[in-house]
């Protein structure tokens, strides 16, 4: 189960990743893919509308892996690479 969440949970960053970049900003003229002048399939205001919920929504997929896969971790009793690194004790005079 954790290693099928754990893939989800990369695939959905992977695919947010490519969902931002594809989205134009609000003061710019064009996106990564294509530009206002273009006919492209991200042109219209319907395809606009259906990236920024499909982007909310695999942010939410996001948020919920993320949280399964900390509780997963504490459960499981797995240690931080942190807990592994011993502090120098510096001596003073």
């Amino acid at each position: 189960m954790y290693t099928l969440v754990l893939t989800i949970h990369i695939l959905a960053c992977l695919f947010l990743i490519c969902l931002v970049l594809m989205q134009s900003g609000k003061g710019s003229a064009a996106g990564i893919f294509g530009s206002s002048n273009s006919d492209s399939v991200f042109a219209g205001p319907s395809a606009a509308t259906f990236i920024t919920k499909l982007t909310a929504g695999v942010a939410v997929v996001l948020i919920f892996t993320s949280i399964f896969l900390t509780i997963s971790v504490s459960k499981r009793g797995m240690s931080s690479v942190v807990d592994n690194v011993k502090i120098p004790v510096s001596q003073t005079k």
